[in-house]
């Protein structure tokens, strides 16, 4: 009885643990193989986000800052080009993702073709990045022919949606 109480209170259990040592021993060993990995990597991580944390500040000079400025940026160029914008609007933000913050607005306004085309151009040389998402141009008067000289005096009614980006705190966008 002493025999039998013996046997299946130690050697049996000792027995079931010897079975599953090398079951163990394999988890521990990806276990510590991983932390090492990953102690190996984290100097390369804390370099990668400082480089990402620099190249963002460097690129942060062509992004906006509120959607305010897009809206002031668009009004300047029109003025400076001649073009009075009869309606505008600024439509909410919308995240495209950890780091970009997208702004809509929306131009409604009559033009010359040839101010229109300066209008697109005078957008594309801006210092921020400026997109147009969609624009509609319809005849406000039909021309018939080509002048002979000169500019086409007639106009075209424009209704276009630009769209600029603001980028966020890296810091915060990736943990």
């Amino acid at each position: 009885m002493v025999l039998y109480v013996a046997v299946s209170q130690f050697v049996l259990p000792a027995y079931d643990k010897l079975r599953a040592a090398p079951a163990q021993v394999v988890d521990t060993t990806d276990q510590l193989r991983k932390y090492r990995r990953e102690l190996l990597h984290r100097g390369n991580y804390e370099t990668l986000m400082a480089d990402l944390r620099k190249k963002t500040a460097e690129a942060s000079q062509y992004f906006f800052i509120d959607p305010a400025e897009l809206q002031k940026l668009v009004e300047d160029n029109a003025k400076s080009i001649g073009v009075d914008l009869a309606q505008r609007s600024a439509t909410q933000s919308k995240k495209v993702d950890d780091l970009f913050t997208e702004i809509t607005m929306t131009a409604t306004f009559e033009a010359t073709p040839s101010q229109l085309v300066r209008l697109l151009d005078a957008l594309r040389a801006s210092p921020k990045i400026v997109n147009i998402r969609t624009a509609q141009i319809d005849p406000g008067q039909i021309a018939y022919e080509a002048p002979k000289t000169g500019e086409l005096k007639k106009t075209v009614r424009v209704n276009m949606t630009i769209v600029g980006e603001i980028i966020t705190n890296v810091a915060s966008a990736v943990k």
